[in-house]
């Protein structure tokens, strides 16, 4: 029932799927640890029984993600809003971030994509071509963003450039959070992209949060206010550069 993992499972292969995969089953656990106690201790403690069941169950929910998908996928010629209208290249290392950057589902780069150890090699990702006037930097990356509380800058669906990490400050700046004990709550995913706004106390010789607001562009949408307590439960992953575009003219890189 996971959407951004559905999404994931039907434009990667099962490989890269994986790399997401293994971001959200310890959360699954945690959030199921009351309905069997026994798994859920063996598999926070046992790295090797931990390995096998993420493995198993990786390359399951793939299979059956896969398989709803082709049940349901639509008739020859109808358009698929979640397939990436990218060519997806083989750029040589000179090239990366020229004219082209990952394709990174929301889901792995809030897991880690701008930590100082990503959560997965740049070779594991696929690389799309980009019809950009900006210039590309490293820790750029392409997303999906679904839902409708930041249209209409980001409308449903869009294909997105971010950038992280996030330098400076983050006020005002439309961002990639990832929520550690909330939900963004019209996706219900523990991430979310909004606008950036807090409100800071002094602290002695420093200051700190008094509140983090994630506020959506589209009125119909509430934000989401966090309290002190909570407001440094929110890591900034990215920030927002534009919706993009496939290339005017794809072939300027090598397949």
């Amino acid at each position: 029932s996971d959407g951004e993992l559905r999404r994931t499972a039907a434009v990667n292969p099962e490989a890269r799927f994986g790399l997401v995969f293994r971001q959200l089953i310890e959360r699954l656990f945690v959030e199921r640890m009351d309905q069997n106690e026994d798994i859920f201790v063996r598999f926070m403690n046992d790295p090797a029984f931990q390995g096998v069941v993420t493995e198993w169950m990786a390359s399951e929910a793939y299979r059956r993600l896969r398989a709803a998908d082709a049940a349901a996928a639509p008739a020859p010629g109808a358009a698929d809003a979640g397939v990436p209208p990218f060519p997806v290249v083989r750029p040589a290392p000179e090239e990366r971030y020229a004219a082209c950057v990952p394709l990174v589902p929301l889901a792995a780069a809030a897991g880690g994509f701008g930590d100082p150890r990503p959560v997965a090699a740049e070779d594991e990702w696929e690389w799309v071509a980009l019809d950009t006037g900006r210039r590309l930097r490293p820790g750029m990356f392409v997303a999906r963003v679904v839902g409708r509380s930041m249209e209409p800058a980001i409308p449903d669906g869009a294909w997105c450039l971010f950038a992280a990490p996030v330098t400076g400050t983050r006020q005002g700046r439309i961002v990639l959070a990832a929520l550690r004990d909330a939900v963004d709550p019209e996706t219900g995913e523990r991430y979310t992209v909004k606008r950036y706004r807090s409100e800071k106390t002094p602290a002695g010789d420093t200051w700190r949060h008094a509140a983090v607001t994630l506020q959506p562009i589209n009125p119909d949408f509430p934000p989401l206010v966090l309290a002190a307590a909570d407001a440094e439960r929110v890591r900034v992953v990215a920030e927002f550069v534009e919706v993009v575009h496939p290339p005017a003219r794809s072939g300027r890189l090598p397949r």
